[in-house]
């Protein structure tokens, strides 16, 4: 299968350097918390309250695949129908003894997203911001960088994330994963989500927004990764633009504006 090779702009302490990565994988984490034995719990609690239809994993953190044609640096990209959704990441980009990082949006299908637990990350382009930096220079610091994101409605920018990385496993807790080892490179793997800001609500109420701002679904999406040692950001914004589907349609079943609105 013929996949397109990412562009990126390596920045580092000693200049920038063009760089082109074929796609070997493409996978991300869930379920990443830095408290690994807590989200063990938390998890196994789900299991038990919810049984067979439980979106809990038996692993965790857990890593899914995601198709290598997904992967994109459009600022702009077609999804289907409104109810889509970012969560800002870092990306780890692993070519053989090399690591660089960079940050990206883990942009799924937020209707198939209670329903299927891998589904929803097939249904959209996956965007990756245009810079990296090499590992080594952020390895001793890496808790302290901050991952941010936002999202416009309505002319509304509504805060999503703004967390240190303390808040994840690092990196090479990921890497060392037997599952992530076994996959080819140039490897891409989005590093999990650090967890949406209690004021988000608010926001959602005090502008009267759509509920389903609260999963990342909007007009526009913004994430930013930000180095406070090394002064320096990588961001990506983008667009996506929603294909006309029967949301109208069923609108007008009983019971379907519940479901589809107020998820």
């Amino acid at each position: 299968m013929r996949v397109e090779a990412i562009p990126m702009t390596i920045q580092s302490s000693t200049g920038t350097e063009q760089r082109a990565f074929d796609i070997g994988a493409l996978c991300g984490a869930r379920f990443a918390a830095r408290d690994v034995q807590a989200k063990r719990r938390e998890l196994d609690d789900l299991m038990v309250r919810e049984g067979r239809y439980s979106m809990a994993t038996l692993t965790n953190p857990s890593i899914f695949r995601i198709g290598r044609y997904l992967l994109t640096q459009d600022s702009e990209f077609e999804v289907q129908g409104a109810l889509t959704g970012g969560e800002g990441e870092v990306v780890a980009i692993r070519d053989g003894d090399e690591v660089f990082i960079s940050v990206g949006s883990d942009q799924c299908d937020r209707e198939l997203d209670p329903l299927f637990p891998d589904k929803p990350k097939q249904m959209c382009p996956h965007p990756i911001a245009t810079v990296a930096w090499p590992y080594a220079e952020v390895r001793d610091h890496w808790d302290q960088m901050q991952i941010h994101s936002e999202v416009t409605v309505g002319g509304h920018n509504v805060p999503l994330q703004d967390s240190p990385l303390n808040a994840l496993v690092d990196l090479e807790y990921l890497l060392a994963l037997d599952v992530v080892r076994a996959m080819p490179d140039p490897l891409f793997l989005y590093c999990g989500s650090a967890p949406f800001l209690d004021s988000v609500q608010e926001t959602i109420a005090r502008h009267d927004l759509p509920d389903v701002t609260a999963h990342g679904t909007g007009d526009t999406f913004l994430a930013r990764l930000h180095d406070p040692i090394l002064a320096r950001t990588i961001e990506i914004r983008y667009r996506p633009i929603p294909l006309g589907d029967e949301m109208d349609e069923r609108r007008g079943r009983p019971g379907a504006a519940e479901h589809h609105l107020n998820y």
